[in-house]
């Protein structure tokens, strides 16, 4: 059963180099599916636009996968103390991409979830930086989703 949710994301970059991290927020309304043990989020950015970009979110008790399909596409693992890689597809083309995760965290009660992971980004051979991922919803009817 799919419920709808309201979602918000923040991630915090620490980019090589600067001082100042990077902070984006955003607001979007989904779905939300319980699988067994995996959650399934499913949100769009950008929706309407030549810019849109569908996102799934699977996420088990040790692990989180992030598929989006969009300009920029991917499916990325990421596993607590373990380096994944994966191809990152980009209107320039392709790259590797690496991710060492450093801690992973979920929790949900009855009408709110909250996940929540930090990961250090290579692309290439070019280390990006550190990145935490919050990613809190709350679940329920919305006047907006009808």
């Amino acid at each position: 059963m799919l419920i709808p949710i309201k979602i918000h994301i923040e991630s915090i970059i620490h980019h090589e180099q600067e001082d100042q991290p990077e902070v984006i927020k955003q607001d979007l309304a989904g779905t939300f599916a319980l699988r067994g043990d995996e959650w399934v989020l499913r949100y769009k950015e950008n929706e309407g636009t030549p810019d849109e970009t569908r996102t799934a979110v699977k996420s088990t008790q040790d692990q989180i996968t992030i598929i989006r399909h969009g300009a920029i596409s991917y499916r990325q693992t990421y596993r607590p103390q373990e380096t994944m890689t994966s191809m990152i597809h980009t209107p320039a083309g392709q790259t590797e991409m690496d991710v060492h995760t450093l801690y992973y965290l979920r929790e949900r009660d009855e009408f709110h979830g909250l996940i929540r992971f930090s990961f250090h980004l290579t692309m290439g051979q070019e280390k990006l930086g550190n990145y935490q991922l919050t990613i809190r919803w709350t679940e329920g009817k919305f006047d907006e989703f009808a």
